[in-house]
């Protein structure tokens, strides 16, 4: 049977809460941004995304939300929304989630691809997102940021080992 210093560790474990980090490993795609206000930025270290104040570096916030490693992430033209992506393991769908940079909550939780989303963009008007899988999803989807809802989704290369990207034509 576990001590009673065993189990007051184990009660106090419970409820920790990631105070701050320091760390940056770069290899996450747009893996670090500035925001529109040019006090902050995000970056994703693990499966969090960290919101820092540039000027006071113990100024950060925290967005958990993935089950593994973000794989990239990208903001939308207007700042309003954050789009992450992950790697998850094989058999199993990688989510895509679209934060609410002002509140720092999750609007939407999207799931299509298998394994690995490899990268995202934004339309101009940020109504739309293009997502792409990885090498065993090999799929371009583009999705209704206002419903959540997929509209289409299609074959993104004919061989595994392309280099898959996603862009929008500019506006206008």
């Amino acid at each position: 049977p576990p001590t009673p210093s065993c189990r007051l560790l184990t009660a106090a474990m419970e409820h920790l809460e990631l105070n701050a980090v320091i760390g940056f490993a770069g290899t996450v795609v747009d893996g670090i941004i500035l925001l529109p206000d040019n006090r902050s930025m995000v970056f994703a270290l693990g499966s969090t995304i960290i919101k820092r104040d540039i000027v006071d570096p113990k100024n950060q916030q925290f967005l958990q939300g993935h089950s593994d490693r973000v794989t990239c992430m990208a903001l939308s033209p207007s700042g309003k929304y954050l789009a992450s992506g992950q790697v998850t393991h094989l058999g199993f769908q990688a989510d895509v989630i679209v934060w609410d940079m002002e509140n720092l909550e999750i609007v939407h939780r999207l799931r299509l691809h298998k394994v690995r989303v490899e990268a995202l963009a934004f339309s101009c008007n940020s109504k739309w997102l293009a997502t792409v899988g990885g090498e065993d999803d090999n799929s371009l989807v583009v999705w209704n940021l206002e419903t959540g809802k997929a509209v289409c989704g299609s074959p993104a290369a004919n061989h595994p080992c392309e280099l898959l990207i996603a862009c929008w034509v500019a506006c206008g």
